[in-house]
């Protein structure tokens, strides 16, 4: 029996494809964790290496400078919040969707604070140190609120949301709302604070989202 070059290549192939993913998600959670603490200016390519167990040299390689390790680092917290919502959702629409986006949002610093606070580093950073962040930042709170738009204008299509609010004004608001809640979070810590004010926007979001019908309902 004979195994061809093809069959030996592609196994090395997906092992090495495996220790990039692997080498790359230690980074950037290596990296999340060091601008939560130290902000953007404060956090060194040499610094994310180390931290996630690789060389000084490896953020470079990989990434090029701090700018190209921030985007990865932007674009890597997009696609896990995406899949999170996709499971999430899973069908739900209109006033109910809207209801679990703002729950999902205000969840994340559950899951890592670090992650949540490497954010709103980057955005923060966007309007200071790292100009070039603020068209990658704007673009990626645009696609969060036209996600909100687009459940909105579902409730509008069964009735359950008032056909004469502004959708766009209303997901704008309502995505500054949470994100105001997140840093007022990260700065005093009180998890019964925050809870509150979930219970208070989501009311919110009925109240003035909602149909009378869909009001009863709750």
């Amino acid at each position: 029996m004979t195994v061809s070059t093809h069959e030996i290549a592609e196994p090395v192939r997906r092992s090495q494809a495996n220790r990039r993913g692997e080498s790359d998600r230690r980074m950037m959670r290596a990296a999340a964790k060091l601008i939560a603490r130290h902000g953007v200016a404060g956090t060194s390519l040499a610094e994310v290496g180390i931290a996630a167990g690789y060389s000084r040299g490896l953020p470079v390689e990989r990434y090029g400078t701090k700018l190209g390790l921030v985007r990865a680092l932007l674009a890597a917290t997009e696609s896990w919040f995406h899949g999170h919502l996709a499971t999430i959702l899973a069908g739900r629409s209109g006033l109910e969707a809207i209801e679990l986006r703002v729950k999902a949002h205000l969840a994340s610093i559950d899951r890592s604070d670090s992650a949540t606070a490497a954010l709103h580093a980057i955005y923060t950073a966007s309007q200071s140190v790292m100009p070039e962040m603020r068209k990658p930042v704007a673009a990626f709170t645009g696609r969060w609120t036209a996600g909100l738009v687009v459940h909105m204008r579902e409730g509008q299509a069964t009735g359950e949301i008032r056909k004469d609010i502004d959708c766009e004004a209303e997901a704008r608001f309502l995505h500054a709302a949470m994100r105001g809640l997140m840093m007022q979070y990260l700065m005093d810590g009180s998890h019964k604070d925050l809870a509150q004010a979930k219970a208070i926007l989501l009311a919110h979001c009925r109240d003035r989202l909602g149909t009378p019908k869909a009001r009863r309902a709750k």
